[in-house]
């Protein structure tokens, strides 16, 4: 390495460096604005310049400032150290030390980097901006934080333009809003329409605390899981969706969580596990009180079954129809109606032993229930029985289920997942 030293009027006036041809186009150049003093050196051969002690350089509208920066002239890169700040209007970013290249118009930023831009703030070990594309890449330990949510990644571009980003790699966003983390391998985030859209393996989580203290999770899990946060407020998952909360467990093709309504959407031929019984049909909704089942309505081929007696397994209670609704208490089951076509298969019993089983239809059909067991069934409108004694029923079960009678042995089951731990934003 050799030194040179330049004249010391130099450091005091505003001095273009940097100027050189590309391709016949002369490119922006890189002003000088302040440096308490100047050096020149030979590095490896090459001509360059080292700026120490409140420097100011600038590119048209981008402003650099830093305690110290090393100008490699032939390859056009400024080295900057010291409380590097790189502003472009309304972005600001920040970083121990870094480098701008002049004719790329690109500036890196190492270790503890924070860009800033409006409502939007972006911390990670490594930086990136593209002036001219308006554009920022981050990666190793990425945080970024707007005024609606936080998200966690290994990396992510962010466009300064519509304010998007794109976080890929162990990602977590956390709404704390609604209480809600969606995890999964990208996000496509909007924060000007409240839109998020997280693909590869995503996982909701939402967590309530019950009137006991104690923590109610619901988690949904789908090959795409949407978030909208504007206007009617709720959370979509597509294509093979599982669904588990407390004492619920549900499969289906779509499901939609309103978060402020308390009512959840199932559709394309749901279906749905609540404590013993298993619920299906062609769409369902499910409506919740305080956190609590209240209701549960389900339209089109409609069918709910429940095994009928632990001592006797293989004997199931069904009951289908066109439309079934489920009331729940602080009991549990309080009530089961079933409309248009509705036809029940129900197993009898004598102090435990089996009494055969009744097959009733009508138009509608109404159970009530005490203590988890039906107490009462009333049939109304073109009623229809028949009662089969238990030498017609013993090991021939399976003759008297209902045409769509399935039990499902793949209830989803909650997996665990880490809490997600945000660490505090660094002072600017």
């Amino acid at each position: 390495m050799q030194y040179r030293t330049w004249p010391a009027f130099l450091t005091a006036c505003l001095l273009v460096v940097g100027e050189a041809k590309s391709s016949g186009q002369t490119e922006k150049p890189i002003v000088l604005q302040h440096a308490d003093s100047l050096l020149g050196l030979v590095i490896d051969g090459e001509e360059a310049r080292e700026l120490v002690g409140h420097v100011v350089l600038s590119q048209e509208n981008v402003l650099i400032t830093c305690d110290q920066a090393v100008e490699f002239r032939r390859q056009g890169r400024w080295d900057l150290a010291g409380n590097v700040v790189i502003r472009d209007d309304t972005l600001t970013l920040r970083a121990p030390r870094g480098s701008y290249h002049r004719s790329e118009r690109r500036a890196e930023a190492f270790e503890d980097v924070r860009l800033d831009d409006r409502a939007t703030t972006l911390t990670a070990v490594y930086g990136e901006y593209f002036v001219e594309e308006r554009r920022a890449f981050f990666h190793t330990n990425v945080i970024v934080r707007d005024s609606g949510s936080v998200v966690l990644s290994d990396s992510l571009t962010y466009f300064r333009e519509t304010r998007r980003s794109i976080s890929l790699g162990h990602v977590r966003a956390v709404s704390s809003a609604d209480r809600v983390t969606i995890y999964g391998g990208r996000l496509d985030h909007d924060p000007v329409t409240n839109y998020d859209r997280m693909t590869i393996d995503p996982l909701l989580v939402q967590i309530d605390s019950t009137g006991g203290g104690k923590a109610d999770t619901l988690q949904v899990r789908g090959r795409i899981l949407e978030a909208f946060r504007e206007g009617m407020k709720r959370l979509v998952a597509h294509d093979s969706v599982t669904m588990v909360r407390s004492d619920l467990a549900a499969r289906g093709q779509e499901a939609c969580l309103y978060t402020e309504g308390d009512s959840l959407q199932l559709r394309t031929k749901p279906y749905l596990w609540y404590e013993e019984s298993q619920v299906s049909g062609d769409s369902m909704n499910v409506y919740l009180k305080h956190r609590k089942l209240e209701r549960l309505l389900v339209m089109g081929n409609t069918l709910t079954m429940s095994e009928s007696d632990s001592l006797h397994p293989g004997r199931y209670d069904q009951m289908m129809g066109d439309l079934l609704t489920m009331q729940f208490d602080t009991s549990g089951l309080h009530r089961t109606d079933v409309e248009g076509r509705a036809i029940s298969v129900y197993h009898l019993y004598d102090d435990s032993l089996a009494n055969g089983l009744n097959r009733t239809s009508g138009d509608r059909i109404v159970i009530l229930f005490a203590g988890g067991k039906a107490a009462s069934i009333t049939v109304y409108g073109g009623v229809e029985g028949d009662y089969f004694p238990e030498n017609m029923v013993n090991k021939r079960e399976k003759e008297y289920a209902l045409p769509s009678f399935r039990w499902r042995t793949d209830k989803p089951e909650a997996v665990r997942v880490l809490p997600v731990h945000i660490p505090p934003l660094r002072k600017k």
